[in-house]
Protein backbone atom coordinates (compact mmCIF):
# COMPACT_ATOMS: atom_id res chain seq x y z
CA UNK A 1 0.00 0.00 0.00
CA UNK A 2 2.87 2.48 0.93
CA UNK A 3 4.75 1.75 -2.39
CA UNK A 4 1.50 2.67 -4.46
CA UNK A 5 0.88 5.73 -2.97
CA UNK A 6 4.74 6.80 -3.32
CA UNK A 7 3.99 5.86 -7.12
CA UNK A 8 0.69 7.81 -6.77
CA UNK A 9 2.57 10.50 -5.58
CA UNK A 10 5.77 10.58 -8.05
CA UNK A 11 3.23 10.28 -11.16
CA UNK A 12 1.40 13.43 -9.57
CA UNK A 13 4.45 15.25 -9.27
CA UNK A 14 5.23 14.67 -13.15
CA UNK A 15 2.02 15.94 -14.32
CA UNK A 16 2.34 19.00 -12.25
CA UNK A 17 5.82 19.95 -13.73
CA UNK A 18 4.77 18.84 -17.41
CA UNK A 19 1.63 21.35 -16.51
CA UNK A 20 3.37 24.22 -15.25
CA UNK A 21 5.99 23.94 -18.26
CA UNK A 22 3.48 23.58 -20.78
CA UNK A 23 1.73 26.88 -19.27
CA UNK A 24 4.92 29.35 -18.96
CA UNK A 25 5.40 28.51 -22.79
CA UNK A 26 2.07 29.49 -23.52
CA UNK A 27 2.04 32.65 -21.85
CA UNK A 28 5.36 33.75 -22.99
CA UNK A 29 4.51 33.02 -26.79
CA UNK A 30 1.43 34.93 -26.67
CA UNK A 31 2.87 37.77 -24.59
CA UNK A 32 5.26 38.69 -27.55
CA UNK A 33 2.97 37.30 -30.65
CA UNK A 34 0.28 40.22 -29.11
CA UNK A 35 3.16 42.50 -29.09
CA UNK A 36 4.15 42.14 -32.42
CA UNK A 37 0.74 41.61 -33.80
CA UNK A 38 0.24 45.12 -32.44
CA UNK A 39 2.84 46.71 -33.87
CA UNK A 40 2.58 45.68 -37.17
CA UNK A 41 -0.97 46.84 -37.18
CA UNK A 42 -0.01 50.35 -35.87
CA UNK A 43 3.02 50.21 -39.02
CA UNK A 44 0.21 49.36 -41.52
CA UNK A 45 -2.10 51.86 -40.43
CA UNK A 46 0.42 54.71 -40.33
CA UNK A 47 1.59 53.33 -43.67
CA UNK A 48 -1.45 53.51 -45.44
CA UNK A 49 -2.21 56.91 -43.83
CA UNK A 50 0.89 58.41 -44.65
CA UNK A 51 0.97 57.63 -48.12
CA UNK A 52 -2.73 58.32 -48.78
CA UNK A 53 -1.81 62.18 -47.19
CA UNK A 54 0.88 62.48 -49.31
CA UNK A 55 -0.81 61.21 -52.55
CA UNK A 56 -4.00 63.79 -52.08
CA UNK A 57 -2.44 66.65 -50.40
CA UNK A 58 0.99 66.48 -52.59
CA UNK A 59 -0.10 64.74 -56.14
CA UNK A 60 0.79 67.22 -58.58
CA UNK A 61 4.09 67.97 -56.55
CA UNK A 62 6.88 65.42 -57.28
CA UNK A 63 9.42 66.65 -54.88
CA UNK A 64 7.04 66.65 -52.27
CA UNK A 65 5.99 63.19 -52.63
CA UNK A 66 9.42 62.02 -52.60
CA UNK A 67 10.40 63.89 -49.12
CA UNK A 68 7.32 62.39 -47.57
CA UNK A 69 8.46 58.90 -48.96
CA UNK A 70 12.17 59.54 -47.70
CA UNK A 71 10.21 60.52 -44.20
CA UNK A 72 8.15 57.64 -44.33
CA UNK A 73 10.95 54.93 -44.82
CA UNK A 74 13.43 56.76 -42.32
CA UNK A 75 10.22 56.35 -39.87
CA UNK A 76 9.58 52.36 -40.20
CA UNK A 77 13.52 52.37 -40.56
CA UNK A 78 13.03 53.23 -37.07
CA UNK A 79 10.38 51.05 -36.16
CA UNK A 80 12.30 48.19 -37.69
CA UNK A 81 15.17 48.33 -35.30
CA UNK A 82 12.83 48.66 -32.58
CA UNK A 83 11.36 45.36 -33.85
CA UNK A 84 14.24 43.97 -34.35
CA UNK A 85 15.31 45.15 -30.09
CA UNK A 86 12.13 43.40 -28.94
CA UNK A 87 12.99 40.16 -30.65
CA UNK A 88 16.14 40.09 -29.38
CA UNK A 89 14.49 40.68 -26.02
CA UNK A 90 12.31 38.01 -26.48
CA UNK A 91 14.94 35.72 -27.02
CA UNK A 92 16.88 36.57 -23.97
CA UNK A 93 13.58 36.77 -21.97
CA UNK A 94 12.58 32.60 -23.27
CA UNK A 95 15.86 32.06 -22.30
CA UNK A 96 15.48 33.52 -19.08
CA UNK A 97 12.34 31.19 -18.25
CA UNK A 98 14.06 28.59 -20.17
CA UNK A 99 16.59 28.26 -17.70
CA UNK A 100 14.45 29.12 -14.33
CA UNK A 101 12.59 25.97 -15.48
CA UNK A 102 15.63 23.90 -16.50
CA UNK A 103 17.09 23.65 -12.56
CA UNK A 104 13.91 22.54 -10.75
CA UNK A 105 13.23 20.52 -13.71
CA UNK A 106 15.90 18.53 -13.60
CA UNK A 107 16.10 18.42 -9.59
CA UNK A 108 12.65 16.55 -10.19
CA UNK A 109 13.95 14.33 -12.60
CA UNK A 110 16.82 13.27 -10.56
CA UNK A 111 14.83 12.60 -7.31
CA UNK A 112 12.22 10.72 -9.14
CA UNK A 113 14.68 8.31 -10.98
CA UNK A 114 16.60 7.60 -7.88
CA UNK A 115 12.84 6.65 -6.39
CA UNK A 116 12.60 4.16 -9.35
CA UNK A 117 16.02 2.54 -9.29
CA UNK A 118 15.23 1.68 -5.45
CA UNK A 119 15.37 4.43 -2.65
CA UNK A 120 11.70 3.84 -3.00
CA UNK A 121 11.49 1.27 -0.23
CA UNK A 122 13.61 3.12 1.56
CA UNK A 123 11.01 5.29 3.72
CA UNK A 124 13.98 7.86 5.18
CA UNK A 125 15.02 8.51 1.83
CA UNK A 126 11.35 8.48 -0.52
CA UNK A 127 10.14 11.25 1.96
CA UNK A 128 13.09 13.36 1.41
CA UNK A 129 13.36 13.17 -2.02
CA UNK A 130 9.54 13.97 -2.23
CA UNK A 131 9.43 16.23 0.04
CA UNK A 132 12.32 17.90 -2.19
CA UNK A 133 10.72 17.32 -5.24
CA UNK A 134 7.65 19.19 -4.27
CA UNK A 135 9.91 22.20 -2.99
CA UNK A 136 10.92 22.30 -6.92
CA UNK A 137 7.42 21.66 -7.93
CA UNK A 138 6.46 25.08 -5.75
CA UNK A 139 9.33 26.90 -7.54
CA UNK A 140 7.91 26.47 -10.49
CA UNK A 141 4.08 27.39 -9.32
CA UNK A 142 5.73 30.42 -7.96
CA UNK A 143 7.25 31.25 -11.61
CA UNK A 144 4.35 30.27 -13.63
CA UNK A 145 2.13 33.11 -11.41
CA UNK A 146 4.09 35.31 -11.35
CA UNK A 147 4.65 34.88 -15.61
CA UNK A 148 0.95 35.05 -15.51
CA UNK A 149 0.84 38.26 -13.49
CA UNK A 150 3.61 39.95 -15.88
CA UNK A 151 1.55 39.24 -19.02
CA UNK A 152 -1.74 40.33 -17.60
CA UNK A 153 -0.03 43.49 -16.14
CA UNK A 154 1.12 44.21 -19.80
CA UNK A 155 -1.59 43.31 -21.85
CA UNK A 156 -3.47 45.93 -19.69
CA UNK A 157 -5.47 43.30 -18.48
CA UNK A 158 -4.53 44.47 -14.99
CA UNK A 159 -7.22 47.15 -13.36
CA UNK A 160 -6.38 48.70 -10.34
CA UNK A 161 -9.00 48.57 -7.97
CA UNK A 162 -9.10 51.49 -5.59
CA UNK A 163 -10.52 51.49 -2.07
CA UNK A 164 -10.22 53.59 1.29
CA UNK A 165 -7.99 51.89 3.73
CA UNK A 166 -5.72 52.05 6.69
CA UNK A 167 -1.84 51.61 5.56
CA UNK A 168 -0.99 50.62 8.90
CA UNK A 169 -3.29 47.72 9.30
CA UNK A 170 -1.99 46.34 6.38
CA UNK A 171 1.92 46.65 7.24
CA UNK A 172 1.16 44.76 10.42
CA UNK A 173 -0.57 42.10 8.46
CA UNK A 174 2.49 41.89 5.54
CA UNK A 175 4.85 42.21 8.87
CA UNK A 176 2.73 38.71 10.35
CA UNK A 177 2.56 37.12 7.25
CA UNK A 178 6.63 37.23 7.07
CA UNK A 179 7.36 36.84 10.58
CA UNK A 180 7.99 33.34 10.32
CA UNK A 181 10.97 33.73 7.78
CA UNK A 182 12.17 36.62 9.32
CA UNK A 183 12.53 34.56 12.29
CA UNK A 184 14.08 31.99 10.46
CA UNK A 185 17.65 34.27 10.03
CA UNK A 186 16.45 36.37 12.76
CA UNK A 187 15.82 39.88 11.67
CA UNK A 188 14.03 41.94 13.16
CA UNK A 189 10.84 43.95 11.21
CA UNK A 190 8.99 46.81 12.98
CA UNK A 191 6.96 49.54 12.03
CA UNK A 192 7.33 53.22 12.97
CA UNK A 193 5.50 56.02 11.87
CA UNK A 194 5.24 60.53 12.37
CA UNK A 195 2.14 60.17 13.52
CA UNK A 196 -0.01 58.01 15.90
CA UNK A 197 -3.22 58.61 13.66
CA UNK A 198 -4.77 56.39 11.31
CA UNK A 199 -3.31 56.30 7.56
CA UNK A 200 -6.53 56.21 4.63
CA UNK A 201 -5.17 55.94 1.20
CA UNK A 202 -6.90 55.24 -1.73
CA UNK A 203 -5.25 52.05 -3.58
CA UNK A 204 -5.53 49.19 -4.91
CA UNK A 205 -5.18 47.05 -1.60
CA UNK A 206 -4.13 43.84 -2.29
CA UNK A 207 -1.53 44.80 -5.37
CA UNK A 208 -0.25 46.60 -2.44
CA UNK A 209 0.23 44.20 0.10
CA UNK A 210 1.93 42.15 -2.96
CA UNK A 211 4.58 45.09 -3.29
CA UNK A 212 5.11 45.07 0.88
CA UNK A 213 5.23 41.24 0.61
CA UNK A 214 8.09 41.20 -2.61
CA UNK A 215 10.14 44.49 -0.73
CA UNK A 216 10.17 42.70 2.92
CA UNK A 217 10.36 39.62 1.75
CA UNK A 218 13.51 40.72 -0.69
CA UNK A 219 15.22 42.43 2.55
CA UNK A 220 14.78 39.35 4.08
CA UNK A 221 16.17 36.96 1.55
CA UNK A 222 19.21 39.09 1.01
CA UNK A 223 19.58 40.88 3.95
CA UNK A 224 22.20 39.87 7.05
CA UNK A 225 21.44 37.05 9.56
CA UNK A 226 20.48 39.18 12.88
CA UNK A 227 19.75 42.39 10.72
CA UNK A 228 16.43 43.96 10.56
CA UNK A 229 13.82 45.25 8.69
CA UNK A 230 12.25 48.71 8.98
CA UNK A 231 8.67 49.99 7.59
CA UNK A 232 8.40 53.41 7.67
CA UNK A 233 5.08 55.65 6.85
CA UNK A 234 4.98 59.35 7.01
CA UNK A 235 2.00 61.16 6.57
CA UNK A 236 3.15 63.99 3.78
CA UNK A 237 -0.47 65.84 3.58
CA UNK A 238 -1.83 64.82 0.84
CA UNK A 239 0.22 61.77 0.63
CA UNK A 240 1.85 58.64 2.72
CA UNK A 241 5.26 58.06 2.27
CA UNK A 242 6.09 54.40 2.43
CA UNK A 243 10.04 52.74 2.59
CA UNK A 244 11.12 49.54 3.17
CA UNK A 245 14.93 49.59 4.61
CA UNK A 246 17.48 47.34 5.79
CA UNK A 247 20.96 46.90 7.33
CA UNK A 248 21.55 44.14 4.33
CA UNK A 249 24.81 44.45 1.88
CA UNK A 250 23.06 46.95 -0.46
CA UNK A 251 23.25 47.23 -4.26
CA UNK A 252 26.37 48.38 -5.84
CA UNK A 253 25.83 51.49 -8.27
CA UNK A 254 25.97 49.48 -11.59
CA UNK A 255 23.83 47.17 -10.78
CA UNK A 256 20.88 49.67 -9.44
CA UNK A 257 19.34 51.21 -13.69
CA UNK A 258 18.72 47.05 -13.52
CA UNK A 259 17.08 46.08 -10.80
CA UNK A 260 13.55 45.90 -11.62
CA UNK A 261 13.89 44.23 -14.95
CA UNK A 262 13.00 40.84 -15.40
CA UNK A 263 15.15 38.15 -14.17
CA UNK A 264 17.65 40.44 -13.38
CA UNK A 265 19.77 39.29 -10.51
CA UNK A 266 22.72 41.28 -8.92
CA UNK A 267 24.25 37.98 -7.03
CA UNK A 268 23.56 35.41 -9.53
CA UNK A 269 24.51 32.42 -7.29
CA UNK A 270 23.09 33.86 -4.13
CA UNK A 271 19.89 34.44 -5.52
CA UNK A 272 19.42 30.91 -6.80
CA UNK A 273 20.24 29.48 -3.20
CA UNK A 274 17.10 31.89 -2.40
CA UNK A 275 14.87 30.14 -4.52
CA UNK A 276 13.08 33.36 -6.20
CA UNK A 277 11.63 33.78 -9.14
CA UNK A 278 13.68 37.06 -9.95
CA UNK A 279 10.21 38.77 -11.48
CA UNK A 280 9.37 40.17 -7.81
CA UNK A 281 10.68 43.55 -8.18
CA UNK A 282 9.22 44.08 -11.71
CA UNK A 283 5.87 43.28 -10.36
CA UNK A 284 6.48 45.63 -7.87
CA UNK A 285 7.66 48.18 -10.47
CA UNK A 286 4.74 47.80 -12.37
CA UNK A 287 1.79 47.72 -9.35
CA UNK A 288 3.56 51.31 -8.56
CA UNK A 289 3.22 53.09 -11.51
CA UNK A 290 -0.31 51.22 -12.35
CA UNK A 291 -1.06 53.62 -9.49
CA UNK A 292 0.28 56.20 -10.90
CA UNK A 293 3.55 56.73 -8.74
CA UNK A 294 6.96 56.11 -8.60
CA UNK A 295 9.24 53.80 -6.90
CA UNK A 296 12.81 54.67 -5.89
CA UNK A 297 15.74 52.56 -4.56
CA UNK A 298 18.79 54.31 -2.83
CA UNK A 299 21.89 51.63 -1.67
CA UNK A 300 25.03 51.78 -0.30
CA UNK A 301 27.10 48.18 -0.14
CA UNK A 302 27.65 47.62 2.84
CA UNK A 303 25.29 49.75 4.83
CA UNK A 304 21.57 48.45 3.26
CA UNK A 305 18.68 49.74 0.83
CA UNK A 306 15.57 51.83 1.10
CA UNK A 307 12.88 51.16 -1.50
CA UNK A 308 10.55 54.25 -1.61
CA UNK A 309 6.77 54.95 -3.41
CA UNK A 310 4.12 57.03 -2.47
CA UNK A 311 0.12 56.74 -2.20
CA UNK A 312 -2.63 59.40 -2.46
CA UNK A 313 -4.66 59.22 0.87
CA UNK A 314 -8.27 58.89 1.47
CA UNK A 315 -10.36 62.38 0.71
Amino acid sequence: MEFSSSIYTIIVVLIGTAIGVVIAYYLVRQHYLNKIKLITGEIDKSLKKRIGEALISEQYDLDGLERSVKRLINEKTSEIDNLKELERFRKEFLGNVAHELRSPIFNIQGYVYTLLEGAMTDEEVNMKFLQKAARNIDHISSLVEDLVTISMIESGEVQIEYSSFNIKELVKEVIEFLDLPARGRNIHLHMKTNTENDLYVNADRQKIKQVLINLIGNSIKYGRDNGSTTISLEDLHQQVSIEVSDNGEGISPEHLPRIFERFYRVDKSRSRSQSGTGLGLSIVKHFIEAHKQKIIVSSVPGIGSIFSFTLDKSK
